[in-house]
């Protein structure tokens, strides 16, 4: 059934996080183990309102414009730079060898270590 127009909520404005809907075993998910590709998991994760607003507008003008570029959602930027980061961070901080593997971060940001 379709929502009159005056029902339909208007979107929020300053927003800064993505929710990405995908389907999930119950099990808590391990990082740093062995690679599972094409398996995705929703997590909420904050940006930079200009970063997001940069990347949403690449991801919908390539998703439209240019298949070429392999770029069908946000996803597709997103996953690839993340790898990316984290491999950087294998390599120089733990011997280029995968991160200890972890069930859940903690809540929070750490606090600064002098």
């Amino acid at each position: 059934m379709t929502q009159p127009p005056e029902a339909v909520p208007e979107p929020a404005t300053g927003v800064n996080e993505i929710t990405v809907s995908v389907t999930v075993s119950g099990e808590d998910q391990v990082t740093g183990g062995d690679r599972q590709t094409g398996r995705r998991v929703q997590r909420t994760v904050n940006f930079d309102q200009d970063v997001l607003a940069r990347a949403r507008a690449a991801a919908t003008y390539l998703a439209a414009y240019e298949a070429t570029a392999g770029v069908r959602s946000l996803a597709d930027i997103v996953n690839p730079a993340v790898e990316a980061y984290v491999a950087e961070l294998e390599r120089r901080y733990n011997n280029g060898e995968a991160f200890r593997p972890v069930f859940r971060m903690p809540p929070g940001r750490p606090s600064r270590r002098a």
